[in-house]
């Protein structure tokens, strides 16, 4: 009996001290809530992915796996607290995909002058685009990197990245203001001119159809300068010589059919420059057709 007593008059004393607390202190917390189907059945882990953005800009964004998001068992969270430009009273949207069903809703509100807030999600029937796939980052000069995906010509692309280690927001680079009225890149590449080459970066896509709509976002690259380089297309060993010779051959042909190492620098072994995601048959016959039949040299990497 005296424990419960106790206990009460501790709870009180806390409820006291938050509610005494100035309101700046109860802002810029936590937004939590469930996650159900429109069935009511509760997406897997691993199958519901989302992303958030303030202040009716894209700007900066969080998806489910930055540091502080996540969705585990029914249950979905972020912290406002992570956002650059967070504070009570901005707008706050939220774009839920279930990749198991293929339903979505997106939550939109104003961040409250509180500490927890919480925002059940019940998930609907959607007609969204789908999201691009990153089908190459290439890095076109020492200080570029070309992001190439899957082009839908019905679709524009957001771009966004951050720089690692961070494992937080991602910032858009087609439009570094975030304009939700900027449709973003039409076609199916982008460069980006902003690296440093003592960095490590990731990026992702999202989509946009004419109606304005946004898809998930796409699967999450990293590209890394350290062990990226290009001396030259074709040079597989990395030898860093001319002229590319039988160990490029030897290195190239053990990669692609007897599980060979990967070479040190895949920019390299896209011997004919086509930028596909992976080196194919194409580039070992340009490789063979230079080496023996008098082909051109493999264009430059600049």
């Amino acid at each position: 009996m005296r424990t419960a007593i106790l206990i009460l008059i501790v709870v009180a004393l806390v409820v006291a001290l938050v509610q005494a607390l100035p309101v700046v202190a109860l802002a810029q917390g936590s937004i939590f809530g469930s996650v159900n189907r429109g069935g009511g059945s509760v997406p897997d882990n691993g199958q519901v992915s989302f992303f958030g953005y303030l202040d009716d800009t894209d700007e900066e964004i969080r998806v489910e796996t930055s540091v502080g998001a996540g969705y585990d068992a029914g249950n979905w969270f972020d912290d406002f607290q992570n956002y650059q430009t967070e504070a009570a009273g901005n707008p706050y949207d939220f774009h839920f995909f279930d990749l198991g069903q293929g339903e979505g809703f997106v939550l939109s509100g104003l961040i409250p002058n509180n500490s927890f807030h919480q925002e059940n999600v019940t998930l609907g029937s959607v007609n969204w685009p789908e999201p691009p796939t990153i089908l190459s980052h290439e890095f076109i000069s020492g200080e570029s990197v070309e992001i190439v995906w899957d082009d839908d010509p019905v679709t524009t692309v957001h771009v966004y990245r951050r720089t690692l280690p961070s494992e937080g927001s991602f910032f858009r680079l087609d439009d570094p203001v975030g304009s939700l009225a900027n449709p973003g890149v039409a076609g199916d590449r982008f460069a980006d001119a902003s690296v440093d080459t003592a960095m490590s970066y990731q990026y992702l896509l999202i989509a946009e159809d004419a109606a304005a709509q946004l898809s998930r976002h796409s699967d999450i690259v990293t590209v890394s300068f350290e062990g990226n380089c290009c001396n030259l297309r074709g040079d597989i060993d990395h030898s860093g010589a001319l002229p590319l010779d039988i160990g490029d051959l030897v290195a190239l042909v053990d990669y692609m059919f007897t599980g060979g190492a990967e070479p040190v620098c895949l920019v390299e072994a896209d011997v004919n420059g086509d930028g596909l995601p992976t080196i194919d048959i194409g580039d070992l016959v340009y490789l063979i057709d230079y080496m023996f039949l008098a082909g051109p040299l493999p264009p430059p990497c600049q």
